[in-house]
């Protein structure tokens, strides 16, 4: 049986009906007629899909909130937070600087000829900077 003769199968059980009487017929039209008016009913008002009273409360898809603010205070926020992180980035580095710093003298401390003495004295220090450039 193709698709063709199942469908007509159908539609011929369809139109022959449940056998029921004139009367049982007609009370089955009118509830139809009753539920297809209480389904053509207008929505009342306009929201965002799935967000409920939220949407409606908000004004609808056009509204100045949910097109300019909210996407500006997200804007904002999300370069508060690129800031923050940057900050955080370059304390960092200069954390990691000051400890290589911190170990060039220690090591230089260790196993040179000179005092430590030598290398407290601002002087020296300048001198070690001019020579090392």
């Amino acid at each position: 049986m193709n698709e063709s003769q199942f469908a007509r199968t159908i539609k011929d059980a369809l139109d022959a009906g449940l056998g029921l009487s004139a009367e049982a017929s007609a009370r089955l039209k009118v509830a139809r007629e009753r539920a297809l008016e209480r389904h053509r009913v207008p929505p009342r008002e306009v929201s965002l899909a799935g967000a409920g009273r939220a949407g409606a409360l908000l004004g609808g898809p056009s509204h100045f909130l949910t097109r300019i603010l909210l996407p500006a205070a997200f804007l904002v926020a999300a370069a508060i937070g690129l800031q923050q992180w940057q900050e955080g980035q370059r304390a960092a580095r200069q954390l990691a600087q000051q400890v290589a710093e911190i170990e060039e003298i220690d090591s230089g401390l260790l196993t040179g000829d000179l005092p430590i003495k030598a290398y407290l004295d601002e002087d020296f220090q300048a001198w070690l900077k001019r020579t090392s450039e």
